[in-house]
Parts: structure tokens; sequence; C-alpha cells
């Protein structure tokens, strides 16, 4: 970590929020010349944000000039990030903004433009999105709930960076739809999911199975496919009642 680098970018960047977030997390790394090595993981999750959201931001930096990426010149082929100090030193110091209606002073200047094919990263979202209340994925009560109620399916012995993303985005999916109020409404919608799945003589493998499928049981990946969560609850895999 270099004081000088960070003073530097605290004093000089022109970005602000999650942009001058992601140039001090950088900063945190490096040595006195600003040059730093972290992987796109380690930044994402020293930033609070999914690595797809990272890499939009590494690269907006970049574009910017105080930050150039230099891949493959780190330690095992890894990126090597430097953070232009003659760039910095050559900017105005970060001026306060007005205070507005909106919430208090910001450091940051005007945002730069982002190119016609890349909008700005706070515009991503569809406005709808933006007007719901935020809601955070509550990933361990969910493991918690799967585990608990579905005994019988193979447990999750590793709680993967893939899984709790899609974990999230069957919630954030949920929110949308149903406009939960609070978490613990949405804990009792997952309850009722994993109940339902229960039910399901087909999910939970209490049913006869062709020759090369002898012993199938549904597991949590399964359930948290896009396709396959609006199956079950669309009843697709309720018991049929006999003929």
């Amino acid at each position: 970590m270099s004081v000088r680098i960070m003073a530097l970018v605290w004093a000089k960047s022109k970005h602000c929020g999650t942009n001058l977030l992601m140039l001090m997390a950088i900063a945190d790394f490096a040595n006195d010349k600003g040059s730093a090595y972290p992987s796109v993981q380690t930044l994402a999750t020293k930033c609070r944000m999914k690595t797809r959201n990272a890499h939009y931001i590494l690269k907006y930096l970049a574009q910017s000039g105080e930050l150039e990426n230099r891949g493959g010149m780190g330690p095992h082929g890894t990126n090597r990030y430097c953070i232009q100090v003659a760039v910095l030193m050559s900017q105005p110091d970060a001026a306060p903004m007005q205070s507005t209606a909106l919430g208090p002073a910001s450091r940051c200047t005007k945002p730069l433009q982002a190119t016609a094919h890349e909008p700005p990263i706070n515009h991503q979202e569809p406005p709808v999105k933006q007007r719901l209340p935020s809601l955070p994925c509550p990933h361990e009560q969910i493991r918690t709930l799967y585990c608990s109620i579905l005994a019988g399916l193979p447990s999750i012995k590793i709680w993967t960076t893939s899984r709790q993303d899609a974990c999230e985005a069957r919630w954030r999916e949920m929110v949308e739809v149903k406009g939960w109020s609070s978490v613990d409404a949405g804990l009792e919608w997952f309850h009722k999911f994993f109940q339902t799945v229960f039910k399901s003589d087909f999910l939970m493998g209490r049913i006869e199975r062709k020759p090369g499928h002898e012993g199938w049981r549904c597991d949590f990946d399964f359930l948290m496919v896009q396709e396959k969560f609006a199956a079950v609850i669309e009843g697709k895999y309720s018991n049929r009642a006999a003929a």
C-alpha cells in the first residue's frame, strides 16, 4: 500500500462513486510508482460488487487516462495496473460540488461521458428496477432453508460464487415480480418454494427412472436454473393424479 498514491487519488482524481472506489482499491495495493497487480475478483470483492461490474469500471478508468491496464505483465501473467501519476498531478484539485436538496456536497467533479455504445454505469439497469426497494439477497438463509426442508437431496458442501450468483439472480427476479417489502417476506416465499419441491416425487427421486437415470434427484444447482425455477413455480413437476 502506498499512502502517497492514495493521497494523490483522493486529491486529484476526477472520478466519484464506484469509479473512485475502484481506483482507491487499486491504490491500496500499489507501490509508490502506482503499480499494482490485484486480480479482478480481488478488486470486485474489495469494492463489494460483481466481477462483471468490476471489469466495466476498470475499462472505464483506463479510458479516462487515470489508469493503465498492462494485461499479462504481472506475476504469473496477471494484469498489472498502473495508476497514472503524471496524469493525476497535471489535474486540478478535485473541488467540492455545491450542495443540493438531494443531499450533502460531493467531492467529485462532473463524470466523464461514456461512449455511445457503453452507457454510463448508473444507467445500466432498467428504470423499473431502480425504483424498487433494495432488498439484499439473504444467501445463507436460503441455503439453510434448502438444507433443512430438502434434506433428502444432495447437500450444498461448497457455497461457490456461481451458486451465490444464481441464488441472487432468482431472488432479484422474485423481488421484482412479488414486490416484497422485507427480506422476511422473501424468505417465507422461498420456504414455500422448497416445500413445493419436497412434494414432487419427480424432483425428490421417489419414482422409478428409465435405465441410465436410476437414482436421479434434483439438487440446488438444478433448482436455481432460471427455466427449472420457473417450472417449479408453474407446477410442471407436481405429482400427476393416476388415470
